[in-house]
């Protein structure tokens, strides 16, 4: 279910904005915490509240931490649109976007320690 309802939020937003704002309307609908965290997690291998904060997000951790929430985000940086890509090529466009180093081994240990399927 978390895997299917992960981007909700682009119904309101397609900004990084859209795991908060998909959470925000599944605990509207009353949806189960487990499947919320999916929803807010699943944003590269999660954030920090450090980086929450200075994105102007809620300051809490949206890191994956469930199995269910770690599988959700590592798929999700392994497609863009429609295409599924490779793991170097999600990590090269975070580089291309200025996004910190911390940030990206956050998503290579994801990938490490779900493995390659």
């Amino acid at each position: 279910m978390g895997a299917l309802l992960h981007d909700l939020g682009r119904s309101r937003t397609h900004d990084i904005r859209h795991a908060i704002e998909g959470a925000s309307i599944g605990e509207e609908l009353g949806l189960d915490p487990h499947i919320i965290y999916i929803i807010r997690n699943h944003i590269g291998a999660g954030i920090t509240s450090e980086e929450a904060k200075a994105m102007g997000l809620p300051e809490v951790d949206h890191l994956p931490i469930s199995t269910e929430e770690k599988i959700v985000a590592h798929a999700d940086n392994l497609v863009m649109g429609d295409e599924r890509v490779s793991l170097e090529r999600c990590i090269q466009r975070m580089r291309d976007r200025g996004i910190g180093e911390e940030a990206i081994q956050r998503v290579q240990t994801l990938a490490d320690e779900l493995g390659s399927y």
